[in-house]
């Protein structure tokens, strides 16, 4: 079996924030797998901050694209063709590394079987993916709230920070969430639980944590970074814990890896900062996918997905994703 395959480029490096433009949709010719490998038709991708990490030069965790090459990302398919006896056809499957793409050929040990019977199948690359297990590592595995502790977390709207205000409220915290629009404010507050709210974009933050937490507050999850990240270190208490995530806000700019200015203030205060990712905690992907099957089985966690449809939408629903314009796990449909 050959296809004609189409995916997503990098035909040029951003210049500050990325516009649709950066990128170009490309087809090239798959021939038959090879021993071991597999062809699978992708049927969800995925799309997520980390991702603006591949158009830098800079050096960091993600290694950066050369321009013409395809963007990676998360992506849930069929098998197609198989080569590989313990992947035969009709498998589905969740690849890390073959997304931004409709069809794709790599070795079967590049790819995990997932069941249907879970739920529907792109949960794989929210709820039972990077996401679930991204808000799950930093609530469970770093922060631990207690009950009466405040937690604060920027980016609360988004596919994470929706799910770091629900397992942050299951844990007895009271839960002070930032986003950019009345609209999430509402739907984070009156759906998802959360007792205050920031709108980063029409209100002082500093101000406002100090309005809601005259006290400080002793948990911070972030998702931003940047100034965001300063402005929550100020408002902790002594001893708080801060789990770091992302910095999406320093994304676009020459150096995302710069340092706080306020880095004594953490020193002052013995703030424990913890950085992590995904990636420390998906040995336990079994027992978070159980837990969160068992939330909203008993109606405890609502997961919310914005939905695009089509390759050619990718391009632009990545520029939408990261201005915030979803709310939940953005995800596309092919």
């Amino acid at each position: 079996m050959s296809v004609l395959a189409r995916q997503v480029v990098m035909d040029r490096r951003p210049e500050g924030a990325p516009v649709a433009a950066d990128c170009r949709i490309e087809e090239v010719a798959l021939g038959e797998p090879s021993e071991g490998e597999l062809l699978v038709r992708n049927l969800w991708l995925s799309l997520d901050p980390y991702m603006r990490l591949f158009m830098t030069t800079q050096d960091g965790l993600h290694e950066s694209v050369p321009v013409g090459a395809p963007m990676p990302g998360g992506a849930v398919g069929e098998v197609i063709a198989s080569n590989a006896e313990s992947l035969p056809v009709g498998t589905l499957v969740v690849s890390m590394g073959h997304g931004w793409r409709d069809h794709y050929i790599a070795p079967a040990e590049a790819v995990q079987p997932i069941s249907p019977d879970a739920g529907p199948i792109q949960r794989f690359l929210g709820l039972y993916g990077l996401t679930g297990v991204t808000a799950w590592g930093g609530i469970n595995g770093v922060l631990k709230p207690k009950p009466g502790e405040t937690l604060y977390v920027n980016g609360a709207a988004g596919a994470v920070g929706s799910l770091v205000v629900q397992l942050a409220k299951h844990a007895g915290a009271t839960v002070i969430a930032s986003a950019g629009s009345e609209t999430k404010g509402h739907w984070l507050t009156e759906t998802l639980g959360a007792d205050h709210f920031i709108n980063y974009k029409s209100q002082d933050v500093r101000e406002r944590l100090a309005e809601v937490a005259p006290d400080g507050i002793e948990l911070f999850f972030d998702n931003v970074g940047g100034d965001q990240f300063e402005i929550a270190i100020d408002a902790m208490k002594p001893k708080g814990r801060a789990a770091l995530c992302g910095a999406i806000a320093l994304y676009d700019g020459d150096n995302y890896r710069a340092g706080p200015r306020n880095l004594f203030a953490i020193i002052e205060k013995h703030v424990s900062v913890t950085g992590f990712n995904a990636g420390f905690y998906y040995e336990m992907a079994p027992q978070i996918i159980a837990e969160y099957a068992e939330l909203e089985a008993t109606g405890k966690l609502i997961y919310e997905e914005t939905v695009i449809d089509g390759l050619e939408a990718m391009p632009q629903g990545f520029v939408d994703m990261l201005s915030g314009a979803n709310t939940g796990k953005m995800l596309v449909r092919l």
